[in-house]
């Protein structure tokens, strides 16, 4: 059947689209390859779009059509409050990109739907052009479409042990790093098969970024000696070509744990580089902050929460909450957005840093918002269970952290939070050992999870290792530093560093003595614990 409107076919570049029964043997293809095969609803979505558009009825793809015909919406439907077409359209989005990276690398027709609408392309791909140059087309025009965020590519590593068979090892130990980036979800991560166009070529890593429109590039190489190999990993600014980390990892090659030695290695190195205090938000942070809050692009005021939960203080909570709050005007369908918000009017309850209407209450609206928008996304549930958490509302709590932890359970900083969370509800054993590989992880985690192991040690009155978590909090601008010092040195009978700490505690927090029992309660959940905590304090002085 011809299409009514050629309209409805737009070429790119001022090409001609390709015939409809070629578009047609197309669509079958990625119908049933394995990104769509194990999703009715993905394969529902773009058949119904192409045979649409086909039949000259583009215009009429809009996002309550898709919702009604595709997924089983009812005729009530209203986007603004379900966000499922945006979902399925950022899913549909991302799997044709995987296709086309690995099964469609040479395929002839290309079956494109551009962001901000769900009408979708078709174009031809030259035959007569070089294999490598039409893969590499493709990936430019796939890439350059995808979302702003923090983008990074992982290049093939150099074999140099001499001995080819080892290149299944280097390209396995790339691919795997690659999938544990990819588990970051505030990352844009080019796909392993995308970089290979460049294994075994002399490139410029400025040139790489400009082609690949990313920012950070993961290069390394292997080497062999015996029984041993070494692993070189670098990340490298394509801005600059600068190197901004390097690590060296030792390990013993035998053959029965090859694929074990590749998820170790890719762990340790997708943490330090794509965590939340990882290498690339640091980097992106620090240049964050030296530009004006007006001027902040969404994922820029993403990284001034990075950097105030770091320190915790009311100045860094007033900017933060300007910037995301302008986040979310700006972009309202941001769920990490919603989420980071829903954090920092959860401090405004517990820790006071700013007065705020109804901060909890607030919390609990911008988390269930953002969970809405981004359902999949491990920051969204732990937001979703942090307001649960000083909610008191256990159940609800349990059943968001163990969402959040399915979804990415090596993510250092989440896991580590959800693992605190856990500890201070009094799951001592199962939360503390949580939080440790999380602060294995990345060893840039903030201070205050310090606070869980400090409370353990305290209720078991091992005072010596709780001054030890003490003095491990360090952050100066949060009045808990002073607080837990202060407490644990009254039980140890050190009254005068006591009554130092206990000075710092009432500098930062005048009003503490009126309002210390709220204060502590909001994190220590057991009257128990908020007694023996305020017991100490009154043995250097505190008088409430």
């Amino acid at each position: 059947m011809a299409a009514k409107d050629s309209n409805q076919l737009p070429p790119r570049s001022g090409a001609s689209p390709p015939p409809e029964e070629a578009i047609r043997q197309q669509l079958g293809k990625i119908l049933i390859s394995p990104q769509f095969v194990g999703s009715l609803n993905l394969q529902n979505f773009l058949r119904f779009i192409v045979e649409k558009t086909l039949a000259g009825g583009g215009a009429e793809i809009k996002g309550y059509t898709v919702a009604t015909q595709v997924l089983g919406r009812k005729a009530d439907f209203d986007p603004n409050l379900d966000p499922i077409v945006r979902i399925m359209a950022g899913r549909l989005r991302r799997a044709l990109e995987q296709y086309y990276q690995v099964q469609g690398q040479s395929d002839a027709v290309i079956i494109d739907v551009p962001r901000g609408a769900y009408v979708p392309v078709f174009c031809s791909s030259s035959r007569q052009e070089d294999a490598g140059e039409v893969t590499l087309k493709i990936l430019k025009e796939q890439i350059w479409a995808l979302p702003p965020g923090p983008s990074v590519a992982v290049m093939p590593l150099r074999n140099l042990t001499g001995d080819r068979k080892q290149e299944f090892f280097a390209d396995g130990l790339a691919e795997e790093i690659t999938n544990e980036l990819a588990r970051y979800q505030d990352l844009r991560v080019i796909a392993f098969q995308s970089t290979l166009y460049w294994k075994g070529k002399e490139h410029d890593v400025r040139e790489v970024g400009r082609d690949l429109n990313v920012r950070f590039l993961v290069e390394g190489s292997i080497r062999k000696a015996a029984r041993t190999v070494k692993i070189a990993i670098n990340v490298i600014d394509t801005l600059n070509g600068l190197r901004l980390w390097g690590e060296q990892y030792h390990r013993e090659l035998r053959a029965d744990s090859l694929i074990a030695l590749q998820e170790e290695i890719a762990l340790q190195v997708a943490a330090r580089i794509g965590s939340l205090y990882g290498i690339i938000p640091q980097t992106l942070s620090r240049e964050s902050r030296k530009k004006p809050p007006d001027s902040l692009k969404t994922y820029e005021a993403f990284l001034h929460f990075y950097h105030h939960v770091t320190i915790l203080s009311p100045q860094t909570f007033a900017e933060t909450l300007k910037v995301l709050e302008r986040a979310v005007t700006r972009d309202p369908d941001s769920g990490l957005a919603w989420s980071l918000l829903a954090f920092v009017y959860s401090q405004s309850y517990s820790l006071q840093l700013a007065p705020l209407e109804s901060p909890l209450e607030q919390s609990l609206v911008a988390a269930q918002k953002g969970a809405a928008l981004e359902p999949e996304n491990q920051l969204a549930r732990v937001a979703l269970a942090n307001v649960y958490f000083f909610r008191n509302d256990r159940e609800l709590f349990l059943s968001e952290a163990e969402t959040a932890l399915a979804l990415n359970p090596n993510a250092p900083t989440p896991i580590g939070f959800l693992g605190w969370l856990l500890a201070l509800l009094g799951d001592w054993e199962r939360g503390l050992t949580i939080l440790e590989k999380g602060m294995a992880l990345n060893p840039h985690f903030p201070g205050w999870f310090r606070m869980a192991p400090f409370f353990y040690y305290y209720l078991q009155d091992s005072c010596e290792e709780a001054y030890q978590e003490a003095l491990a909090f360090r952050m100066p601008q949060l009045f808990w530093d002073p607080l837990l010092r202060a407490a644990v040195l009254g039980r140890l009978g050190r009254e005068g560093e006591g009554a130092q700490a206990l000075a710092e505690l009432l500098h930062l927090k005048p009003d503490f003595p009126t309002g210390a029992r709220f204060l502590i309660s909001c994190y220590a959940k057991f009257p128990y614990l908020v007694e023996g905590l305020l017991d100490g304090l009154r043995l250097v002085g505190l008088k409430t």
